[in-house]
């Protein structure tokens, strides 16, 4: 037979040898077939590899994941717990009578990032202007409707725009109980403190001397102490002392003045918060000690009233001290002038003013000032301007918008004025 011949299986002789037939080379290598048990065993030795395998790569997976876990805990907590960022916080402090109004008051400002202080002192007599109370001395601001607020209006005003970012209202009792628990102070005492008793006897309450120790009852009667008609600044700068104989005693922890400004009681908090005073305090602390805080009084223009002086705020001198030591508190454009606004009542209803300053402050109008209008009658409010330009119209339409009053209460004033640039009556469209 002729022609290709068929490939047969192989011989035995050639599986033994590991040979493809007529090739003479090796084509896979030669192994012993092993029996069922020895199948069986490398079974399960590759079996316990695999499990083996997949058990330390579980373990590395679920390392990470706790870890990232972890990371992520941390990195969560630490949001929650953000520091102040540094800058200059403002504080006003108040001391209460018990009729609620300011006894004193000073300003104080920490800036956390130049180590720098300042102790503005204000006369309880200067005359500001109040949203819907009118001419009022500051003092008696406090014993208003919503006085806190009203008093850091009153003051930011005085300022220029200065934004004062908390309050920190301290009763007479409750300052005389913050100076028992650091054990009291040491001042100067300027002169002899007098008590008045109810039966008109007098008692020497204090003597003047240097470095005179006193306990937070005599401390509180030094502060708020005044000879008759004496002016302003001599009756500051008691304040002054004893704020500065407190400062020297306080702990110097921000946690441990935490703990003692709030034992003082919860009538007592700060609208900063504990944790904000309580950093202010030991920053004012600290910049008192490196004789880095500037203690001044308002600069202020005698007015005679024939009675106890009043005063008010000499603008240029308050402007230059205010760009030397509280630039950093003034807001993004207060320097630029700022539009003045004069609000009336013409409803009646006690109060509606108020309400209306608060909203052209927020909007960055300046008060200028309140008063009823010319009678209770108005059904519809009026936003007076007093030209016909467009920079009018346009002024008058955002005064009624900061008041979410429509703008066809907008109209031009034939009557000429120089009070304010803008005149509101508030009719009975105004929603308060």
């Amino acid at each position: 037979m002729t022609g290709k011949r068929r490939a047969g299986p192989p011989r035995k002789s050639d599986a033994r040898a590991g040979t493809t037939p007529g090739s003479g080379t090796s084509a896979f290598p030669v192994a012993t077939r092993k029996t069922r048990r020895e199948l069986r065993a490398e079974r399960k030795r590759q079996q316990r590899r695999r499990i083996g395998a997949a058990g330390i790569a579980g373990i590395v997976v679920a390392a990470l994941i706790a870890a990232a876990a972890i990371t992520f805990g941390v990195q969560k907590a630490g949001s929650h717990d953000k520091k102040q960022p540094l800058g200059q916080t403002t504080l006003l402090l108040s001391v209460a009578a018990p009729d609620r109004s300011a006894a004193e008051t000073v300003l104080l400002a920490h800036d956390s990032k130049a180590h720098a202080g300042v102790e503005l002192l204000i006369p309880a007599r200067l005359l500001t202007q109040v949203c819907g109370f009118g001419n009022q001395p500051l003092g008696r601001v406090l014993a208003l409707p919503g006085g806190e607020q009203l008093s850091r209006g009153a003051v930011s005003d005085a300022l220029g725009g200065v934004k004062v970012d908390g309050s920190w209202v301290l009763t007479t009792g409750q300052l005389s109980t913050l100076i028992n628990e650091v054990g009291g102070i040491t001042v100067d005492v300027d002169t002899d403190v007098i008590e008045k008793k109810p039966d008109g006897s007098r008692v020497l309450l204090i003597q003047r001397g240097p470095q005179q120790h006193l306990t937070g009852t005599n401390a509180v009667a030094f502060a708020t102490y005044s000879v008759g008609n004496q002016d302003a600044a001599a009756n500051l700068v008691r304040l002054q002392s004893v704020l500065d104989g407190l400062l020297a005693a306080l702990p110097r922890s921000e946690s441990a003045v935490k703990r003692l400004v709030t034992s003082v009681g919860g009538g007592a908090t700060s609208t900063l918060g504990a944790a904000r005073l309580a950093a202010l305090l030991t920053g004012l602390a600290a910049d008192k000690r490196a004789n880095n805080v500037l203690p001044a009084d308002l600069p202020v223009v005698k007015i005679d009233a024939g009675g106890p002086p009043a005063y008010r705020a000499d603008d240029a001198q308050v402007h230059s001290f205010v760009q030397a030591n509280l630039a950093a508190s003034l807001p993004p454009g207060a320097g630029a002038v700022r539009k003045r606004v004069f609000v009336q009542n013409g409803v009646g209803t006690p109060g509606l003013v108020g309400t209306a300053c608060s909203r052209l402050v927020h909007a960055g109008y300046v008060f200028a000032g309140s008063g009823n209008a010319v009678n209770f009658g108005f059904k519809t409010s009026k936003v007076l301007v007093f030209s016909n330009t467009v920079a009018a119209a346009t002024l008058g339409n955002d005064v009624a918008h900061a008041l979410r009053l429509p703008e066809t209460d907008v109209a031009v004033s034939p009557q000429g004025q120089n009070v304010a640039d803008v005149v509101v009556i508030l009719g009975k469209d105004y929603k308060p």
